[in-house]
């Protein structure tokens, strides 16, 4: 990370105070720099450590250099500074592991995860490491999101919404902006972490038989309600009781989404009626909205890529 070039950076090192005060002096330097911790090392001697801050209007970016240590937040630290927000952890060299609310996150280079600054949490490195740590005021992510995120779990920036997340602390970091343009990127990565940490995490191995249990009932409540004008995500979590976000994560985690799957089972519908001599008094707009489909046009576009051709061709062609 550069020099700080101007008055919305500051820097600390531990560099600038002799050896045998060094780690006391991080101690001071990291409360300053974030929040109360309680850091504790096993090194001998002097301690190195470095943190260049950018402030970026409600948010700031910081670049942490130091050696190995174990650091807590703990709930003495919590009582004495509160405060309610996030830090999200991009781990640049090293490793480490985050814990938070009973989960645990090994971070490894382009590994990123976040903490919660009103609970205990604890922050393991056993080397020397190199993180970028965002900090995200609470209201500002949970206002981009359906429910509290989930804490101590990792985020791979190697592709997709992670890696965006990843360049936008990069261009941050390597001091190319304007600190207003700065600022203004700032607040969209905490845009795209909403969006990372919205997605549906991999359940635990002991959940998955839970989430296949959960999987059969909400596709039989679609099937039972398929041609209800209200079918929706919240009317069948609200049926088997559970919330809209672990619906999704269920569908999530069987490869496919609820919407694909009302869908698709309102095409099947459509298509065997389409075919069924006995519907042959009923016009395609009824067919289609006996299946359930409201939109006609919405229904037309999906049964010529589902099946290659229209439903009236298809009536024409193997329906008489």
């Amino acid at each position: 990370m550069p020099p700080p070039p101007g008055p919305s950076w500051s820097q600390w090192s531990t560099s600038a105070v002799p050896a045998r005060d060094q780690f006391t002096y991080w101690r001071e330097m990291i409360c300053e720099a974030f929040l109360d911790l309680t850091p504790q090392t096993r090194q001998r001697g002097g301690f190195r450590g470095r943190v260049v801050q950018q402030a970026l209007g409600p948010l700031d970016l910081a670049g942490i250099d130091s050696q190995a240590q174990h650091v807590q937040r703990t709930e003495a630290d919590i009582a004495r500074a509160p405060r309610h927000g996030y830090y999200a952890n991009l781990q640049v060299r090293g490793s480490s592991l985050t814990s938070q609310d009973g989960r645990r996150a090994v971070l490894r280079p382009g590994d990123l995860t976040l903490v919660h600054t009103a609970r205990p949490f604890t922050m393991d490195f056993d080397g020397d490491f190199r993180q970028l740590s965002l900090h995200v005021p609470g209201p500002l992510l949970e206002a981009q999101l359906d429910a509290p995120p989930r804490t101590a779990t990792r985020i791979d920036t190697t592709a997709g919404v992670g890696a965006a997340v990843r360049h936008a602390l990069g261009a941050i970091v390597r001091n190319e902006l304007h600190p207003d343009a700065a600022a203004t990127l700032a607040v969209h990565t905490a845009g795209l972490l909403a969006v990372a940490l919205d997605r549906p995490a991999p359940p635990e191995p002991g959940r998955v038989r839970g989430h296949e249990r959960l999987l059969a009932a909400a596709r039989a409540d679609i099937e039972e309600h398929l041609t209800d004008d209200d079918l929706s995500p919240t009317t069948t979590a609200s049926r088997l009781g559970i919330s809209v976000r672990l619906l999704h994560q269920v569908f999530a985690g069987a490869g496919g989404t609820y919407t694909t799957r009302v869908r698709d089972r309102r095409l099947d519908k459509a298509h065997r009626d389409l075919l069924d001599p006995s519907m042959a008094r009923l016009r395609v707009i009824d067919v289609a909205a006996e299946a359930g489909f409201a939109d006609v046009t919405h229904f037309h576009r999906a049964f010529r890529r589902r099946y290659g051709c229209t439903p009236g061709t298809l009536r024409r062609r193997d329906g008489g």
